[in-house]
């Protein structure tokens, strides 16, 4: 008697499931790649939307003390200004001194914030900047 060859329903059944497991997991790794772009693309927009508000505050001619919000599509941003404590210094160009430059400017840090929220919960991008600026007690006209 010949031996028949071919494969067994056991031999199928078992390719089948690797091959279901191979999918899951491709599959798997395929929709955790769309997210980490989808979080990628998330954070460039607030980082753009951060460094506008930013950019907007440097370009004031006269910085004012306090705080703006608001809403721009799924992101939520603050920004606050103020003057600093910080004692602004130069050296002169003759004399290798420091010395205050203390007089109607000061320091002013610049802070904004944008969150935003994902399925894994709230993210948010901070940034920080200063800048020399007209000090609020002082009024020169």
């Amino acid at each position: 008697m010949r031996a028949e060859r071919g494969f067994t329903m056991l031999e199928v059944m078992i390719a089948t499931a690797i091959m279901a497991s191979a999918i899951v997991a491709v599959l798997e790794l395929f929709g955790g790649s769309l997210r980490l772009a989808g979080d990628a693309g998330h954070q460039s927009q607030a980082l753009v939307l951060a460094r506008a508000l930013v950019d907007e505050e440097m370009w004031r001619d006269k910085l004012q003390d306090g705080q703006r919000q608001g809403v721009e599509g799924q992101f939520s941003w603050t920004v606050v200004t103020h003057p600093t404590d910080r004692e602004l210094v130069g050296r002169d160009e003759n004399q290798d001194e420091t010395h205050s430059l203390a007089g109607d400017f000061g320091l002013w840090e610049i802070d904004a914030d944008v969150t935003w929220q994902t399925p894994l919960g709230e993210k948010s991008i901070h940034l920080q900047t200063a800048r020399m600026g007209q000090r609020p007690d002082q009024d020169m006209q």
